[in-house]
């Protein structure tokens, strides 16, 4: 799903344009990130994930 989304980003030339990426607390957003960090395409970093407020709140 990292490369795909890599992808996507690429083809509308968002690549170098991502600070962080908003998600739930689900493990599968934790690989997601920590998989988008390890591709050398984008400039995303693991550490600039932020997880949603409301849904930690909501535990």
């Amino acid at each position: 799903l990292a490369r795909a989304f890599d992808k996507m980003l690429a083809a509308h030339g968002l690549s170098n344009k991502i600070l962080a990426m908003a998600g739930d607390n689900a493990t599968s957003n934790d690989t997601q990130t920590t998989s988008m960090s390890e591709l050398d395409t984008n400039t995303f970093k693991a550490e600039n994930r932020v997880r949603c407020f409301t849904h930690t709140l909501n535990l």
